[in-house]
């Protein structure tokens, strides 16, 4: 090797090795950031929390002027290649086309859509080379994702039902690479309490596409400490930009088809969240999310609203304190409690039940995932009965309930009785993008944009700074500019302390009966909250006079929702239309005396990330619209 060529090589290594220990340096600072304990970090994180390539996908402006409807004898452009071309695939209409082709029947301010309309333009695509038995589907098809794309215009002809001199400063008009109307939208700011700014919690509000509603659904993500923009970003806004996708890109699933959806970065110290951190308990959490709340609700001219409060993880915790809190104020002006929703949340004794009794199970059941070798299984194994865990679901894990549970007791981070990190710390050396959160991951570590994809706090070098902590999508976003934004931080409990019994003694039971519509759910990749544990948390709950259920959940959850995120891509692959529908079983669900429990198949984690269907389908039976899942 020439001496030039040496000093080359020998640069490019001096070069790699100054990322290398910068990026290094960043995920370290990142962790010493969250305030916590390395056994907080691990299991309280709990965040609250497509292979095929993005497209931009422009939501057509509500009433969007075009040349002229079409008639009912005259079919409308559904775009290049496809009635044009008589549907030679059965169904090659682009989401991009359909919205374009389903802007007719907004085509002026007054213009109500109508589903019957909406079938009536479906059918005019059905070109004369479709057989004539999926010609109905077909029809069918193109209507049902033309609902979605163009729902009715808002109340308010040609403009926003919630913009007014007060919300104006919070109105976001457009965010950086989010390539397409972004509808109404507002965030920023709000006091707990108004006399005193410097206390105060960050949100971003999104009214609904569909028919105008007067309810609000607020979401919470967990941590304690993690940002509810995940929530909005990769779970279920408008627009998402989750694991490996290239850009953002509409999201056909978004919660806001339903309803007027709230995402708050809470308590104190979450996010862009400001002020100095008090609180020790729930309760003093609850009592400033319900004061932001109502300035929030004065600001936006809201009252006799149907309020429904959801989340993820540790909001298992949030959500059962920040219902309650609204039921004791007795006031339905403003806090008219209707529901609740909690996915794989810290309920019962959570990081007793739900990480270590039902750890050496899940671990036997998925082990073709996780990788365990035969002797370090069976060195668990062992683990599950001298710590008790397996004389504990023998005792408890029982339908009818078995009686009340013992008091749990501590099992310290990374004792030997702490299954789930020990198993968690052997996966990683077989496969270190190992991710707890949805235990399918491989590597590489998939790229994420908030910088969170894994137990690891991670981006790649095009993802930096983080989407919401670049400069012009704070400016965009009305956020305070002197926060460095990280998806967890914290603390946000004095002391790191959360003092507040678990939400099963008191809180929970009331909520449920107050409103009989809860729902609960867990995801069986998950193996931060075990779904069996979670179970295990409901067999100790006492609500309606009983304590847990009585029967062992059994009933199929069938998801029957099309696929409108990857239809185009099959059809594109020579792909019959239709063929990956419908979705399935993908759960099981059972319902006693106001309380929904829903399992869900194939997820991790972040339900509506990872199975948005089915999240869409849990939604909709919390706000009324079904009876069953």
């Amino acid at each position: 090797m020439s001496s030039k060529l040496m000093r080359i090589v020998a640069a490019f290594l001096a070069v790699f090795a100054l990322v290398y220990t910068v990026s290094a340096g960043r995920l370290m600072d990142v962790g010493q950031n969250k305030g916590y304990s390395p056994k907080l970090v691990e299991r309280s994180r709990k965040r609250g929390t497509g292979h095929a390539k993005a497209k931009a996908q422009p939501v057509m402006e509500r009433a969007a002027v075009t040349a002229g409807a079409p008639t009912a004898t005259s079919p409308p452009s559904c775009g290049g290649n496809n009635c044009a071309n008589a549907f030679n695939k059965q169904f090659t209409a682009s989401l991009d086309n359909l919205e374009s082709f389903c802007s007719s029947w907004t085509a002026a301010p007054t213009a109500v859509f109508s589903p019957t309309g909406t079938a009536t333009w479906a059918a005019n695509c059905v070109g004369t080379s479709t057989a004539a038995p999926v010609q109905p589907a077909v029809a069918s098809k193109v209507s049902s994702a033309c609902s979605c794309f163009v729902p009715e215009p808002t109340s308010t002809p040609g403009g926003f039902r919630f913009l007014n001199k007060n919300t104006e400063p919070y109105q976001v008009k457009s965010l950086p690479l989010v390539n397409f109307d972004i509808g109404e939208m507002y965030s920023g700011l709000i006091p707990i309490d108004m006399d005193d700014p410097s206390r105060a919690l960050f949100f971003v509000f999104q009214p609904t596409d569909g028919p105008p509603v007067d309810e609000v659904t607020i979401w919470l993500n967990g941590g304690p400490g993690c940002s509810s923009l995940e929530g909005f970003f990769q779970e279920n806004g408008r627009f998402i930009w989750s694991w490996g996708q290239y850009e953002p890109t509409f999201n056909p699933y978004a919660w806001v088809n339903l309803t007027n959806v709230l995402w708050v970065e809470q308590p104190v110290g979450t996010g862009f969240s400001i002020g100095n951190v008090t609180a020790t308990s729930e309760e003093e959490i609850a009592q400033d999310f319900a004061n932001f709340f109502l300035n929030f609700q004065k600001i936006f001219g809201i009252s006799k609203f149907k309020i429904y409060v959801t989340g993820e993880s540790y909001a298992g915790r949030y959500v059962p304190y920040i219902s309650a809190a609204m039921l004791d104020k007795k006031d339905t002006e403003h806090f008219d409690l209707s529901g609740a929703l909690m996915y794989d949340p810290c309920i019962g004794s959570w990081d007793y039940v739900a990480e270590e009794v039902t750890a050496y199970p899940f671990i036997e059941a998925n082990n073709n995932m996780i990788g365990l070798n035969a002797s370090y299984l069976a060195t668990l194994k062992e683990l599950d009965k001298t710590c008790g865990f397996a004389d504990f679901r023998d005792k408890y894990y029982k339908f009818p309930p078995a009686g009340v549970q013992p008091v749990a007791p501590d099992i310290p981070f990374e004792s030997t009785c702490d299954i789930n990190t020990l198993a968690t710390y052997a996966a990683f050396k077989i496969n270190p993008c190992f991710n707890s959160y949805e235990i399918v991951t491989q590597c590489p570590i998939p790229s994420d944009p908030l910088g969170f994809p894994t137990n690891l706090a991670y981006s790649y070098p095009g993802l930096v700074p983080l989407y919401f902590d670049r400069p012009d999508v704070k400016a965009a976003m009305h956020a305070p500019t002197q926060i460095s934004w990280s998806e967890c931080s914290g603390p946000v409990f004095f002391n790191n302390e959360d003092s507040s019994l678990d939400p099963i003694q008191h809180v929970l039971p009331q909520v449920i009966e107050a409103t009989n519509r809860v729902l609960v759910s867990n995801a069986d990749l998950d193996f931060v909250i075990i779904t069996a544990g979670t179970l295990l948390s409901i067999q100790n709950m006492t609500w309606n006079g009983k304590l847990g259920f009585e029967e062992e959940p059994s009933t199929p959850t069938v998801i029957t929702l099309p696929d409108l995120q990857y239809q185009q891509t099959f059809v594109d692959n020579g792909y019959a239309f239709d063929f990956e529908d419908p979705q399935g079983t993908m759960g099981i669900n059972h319902y006693e005396r106001g309380l929904m429990w829903a399992e869900t198949y194939l997820s991790g984690h972040m339900q509506p990330q990872f199975q948005p269907r089915s999240s869409y389908r849990h939604l909709q039976w919390v706000l009324g619209r079904i009876e069953e899942l």
